[in-house]
């Protein structure tokens, strides 16, 4: 077990290093990406279709960075295994490993895109509470969530590799239902119930209770 924190350690900070390397604006990618993403939704939502709430770009921050994370590290997981087959073949190593890695690397740089989110609403105006701690809670859960579903879709992919065409319709119908554009208001009474069955939606809410709004997330 030491080994593979040690070799799991080592892969992810040279899968890094590696990729920082091989652009122009190494790390500031990770930050870029989310904030090209954010303005594509926002000038969508906000800008041309006028559906924006109050507070918008940070309501939808709050909701589409723990979203991306949860996306790249599943999409990225999917082929994990399959990619890995020459060094599984030179040498003995836990399956779980790649799929793991991924998870990992893909959180490493959440870190700083979440740093990134905490600057924001600082400067947006939003006041610094005691209840931004619950980030960490919440943060661990969705990690283990995106672990244990990186984990499966990365076992069933090599078996049937068409699987991964469902996992991205799947993905996309999570990110629809999981309020990262609307408000929960405009959902039916008669259908939260429905829309909280989506784990990813119950995280966005939590996270958006805690940062904007100053309120403990609700476990029940």
């Amino acid at each position: 077990m030491k080994n593979f924190w040690q070799l799991l350690q080592f892969r992810v900070q040279c899968s890094l290093k590696s990729e920082a390397s091989t652009s122009y604006l190494s790390y500031g990618w990770w930050i870029l990406e989310p904030l090209l993403h954010m303005a594509m939704f926002y000038l969508i939502f906000e800008i041309l279709l006028n559906q924006g709430t109050k507070d918008f770009v940070a309501y939808l921050l709050c909701g589409l960075i723990p979203w991306l994370w949860f996306n790249k590290s599943i999409t990225n997981a999917t082929g994990s295994i399959p990619a890995a087959r020459g060094i599984m073949m030179q040498t003995r190593v836990p399956v779980t490993l790649f799929p793991t890695e991924v998870v990992a690397q893909d959180s490493v740089k959440q870190l700083l895109v979440f740093s990134i989110l905490f600057i924001f609403l600082i400067a947006y105006g939003t006041p610094i509470s005691i209840h931004w701690l619950a980030t960490i809670p919440i943060a661990l859960t969705q990690l283990l969530l995106t672990l244990a579903l990186s984990l499966l879709v990365a076992a069933i992919t090599p078996f049937l590799p068409d699987v991964r065409f469902l996992i991205q319709t799947g993905l996309l119908m999570l990110m629809m239902g999981s309020g990262i554009f609307y408000s929960y208001d405009v959902i039916l009474p008669e259908h939260r119930t429905m829309f909280f069955m989506n784990p990813m939606a119950n995280l966005i809410w939590n996270y958006r209770e805690a940062l904007m709004y100053q309120h403990w997330p609700d476990w029940q």
